[in-house]
């Protein structure tokens, strides 16, 4: 999978993550339109899993399929690690485009 080579914006914002009916909280530590590094707060996933994110703009419930293109168990150097995914979006939703754009 390539390196993301929009710009970054550090945006936080709170959001669910997860597959099947197992979804746990999480934080955006910096968002664009097809990625996002989620702060863990439980579980990581493999690379290349699909993974479901549910986050809140405005008033709205957006929901995004990711793919995890990196996680901290494996590419962190501190003991223990901090939990982070990496997710690609290779399909974002028009209203997290949308977010995405008011924020530049």
């Amino acid at each position: 999978m390539e390196k993301r080579i929009e710009k970054r914006l550090l945006h936080p914002l709170e959001l669910i993550y997860g597959d099947n009916d197992t979804f746990s909280p999480g934080l955006a530590r910096n968002i664009s339109s097809h990625g996002i590094l989620i702060q863990a707060e439980y579980q990581l996933f493999p690379i290349n899993r699909e993974v479901k994110v549910i986050l809140t703009i405005g008033n709205e419930s957006v929901s995004i399929q990711g793919i995890v293109c990196w996680n901290s168990e494996y590419t962190s150097t501190e003991t223990p690690p901090e939990k982070q995914l990496g997710l690609f979006i290779p399909d974002p939703p028009s209203a997290y485009v949308n977010f995405i754009n008011q924020l530049n």
